[in-house]
Order: C-alpha cells, then sequence, then structure tokens
C-alpha cells in the first residue's frame, strides 16, 4: 500500500489486543485509552504492531447461539457468562497477552471501559454451583473464537445485548439473573440499556 492508498479498513487489532480506528490527521489509526502510543498510518501499525486483525460485527448464528445457551440456563445465565469471560481474560493474562483485545472494537466508548476495567473481574468468584455446564461450554468457545479468531469483534456492547435477548428468550432478566448478581449496580449499568421493557430489572424473588 503507498501512502496515497487508504487504508483497507476502519477498525482494527493489533497482536497486543489493542484497539485501533482510523480517525486521526492524514488518515492515521489512533488508539484509546492508552496515551503512550501515538496516530500512525496503517502501513506503520502494520510493521510495529501487527499482524492486525480486523474489527467485525458479530455473526448472528455465534450472538443467537451464545443468547440461547444463557437463556436456558435460567438462572445461572448471566453468571456463568461472567465466569468465562474472567476465565478467558485470566488465561490470556497467565500467558502474558494483553486483555485489551476484549475492548479492541470500540476501545473508547464508556461501555468498552467498563468492560475492561470491571465486567471482566465480575466472574471471579462465582462458584461452580452458579454456573450451567452446557452454557459455560457455548460462552467458552465463542468468547476463544472472538479474542483468538482472524477477525476481532465488538464484545463490550455486544454481550449486553445478547444478554438482553436472554432474558427475551427466557420471559423476563431474573429467569437469568441470580440473587448476587441482581444487587450488583455495575452489571445494572452495562445492561440497563439493552433490557427490553417488558423485562422485570429488579431483584429476583
Amino acid at each position: 500500500m503507498t501512502t496515497n492508498e487508504q487504508p483497507p479498513i476502519y477498525r482494527v487489532a493489533d497482536r497486543d489486543g489493542e484497539g485501533w480506528v482510523r480517525n486521526g490527521p492524514d488518515d492515521t489509526f489512533t488508539t484509546f485509552p492508552r496515551r503512550d502510543l501515538p496516530p500512525m498510518p496503517y502501513a506503520q501499525l502494520e510493521a510495529e504492531r501487527g499482524p492486525l486483525r480486523p474489527v467485525v460485527a458479530m455473526e448472528s448464528e455465534d450472538s443467537q447461539a451464545l443468547a440461547q445457551a444463557l437463556a436456558a440456563a435460567g438462572k445461572k445465565g448471566f453468571a456463568t457468562l461472567l465466569f468465562s469471560l474472567n476465565a478467558a481474560a485470566r488465561a490470556l493474562i497467565a500467558d502474558g497477552r494483553n486483555a485489551a483485545v476484549f475492548t479492541s472494537g470500540r476501545p473508547g466508548s464508556w461501555e468498552a471501559d467498563l468492560f475492561r476495567s470491571q465486567i471482566l473481574w465480575e466472574g471471579a468468584d462465582i462458584a461452580p454451583g452458579r454456573r450451567d455446564p452446557a452454557a459455560e461450554k457455548v460462552a467458552d468457545a465463542l468468547i476463544h473464537k472472538w479474542i483468538t479468531g482472524p477477525v476481532q469483534v465488538e464484545l463490550a456492547d455486544s454481550l449486553a445485548s445478547i444478554l438482553g435477548k436472554a432474558a427475551l428468550i427466557a420471559g423476563s432478566w431474573t429467569a437469568i439473573t441470580d440473587q448476587w448478581l441482581a444487587k450488583k449496580d455495575v452489571l445494572e449499568h452495562w445492561t440497563a440499556a439493552y433490557r427490553f421493557t417488558n423485562q422485570s430489572s429488579g431483584a429476583p424473588s
């Protein structure tokens, strides 16, 4: 690609999982919340921080499969997803990689910031009895695909939306949420915009 050519894509994830957006001067790519990385043209970004993976929309088949699995898990659904996310993040870090990959789809959004700083760690103390093995298997496989595959999908918004779909399938928000998660304000904040109007948002009885 010559310096006069347009970058082929708008969003990419670098080898460390950091998300980059083509919104800088002269069509350069910038990242957030990292402040120590300067804007770079695509060719430089590929050379210094490649291989790059394009950020793409989540496949509808994948989102539907996870929503169905979480709905089928009943009150263990939300807890199961949080545990799988935390396990995947810890595995990446143990392997010397960066959990930033989870938010490379929208690196500057409040959802991504919240997801990266808090949501990923909410599943650390979820005991086996609060998780559904079948849903956990589906979640583990899809999360692995999304964070290690040839393309990167946006997760902070997409997973909140999937939880909303799971609640709709199950009949209510409380149908997929246990009594401990229902009390956590950070989870309420993350998912509030994706709860359909006919779903209860209160604590389960």
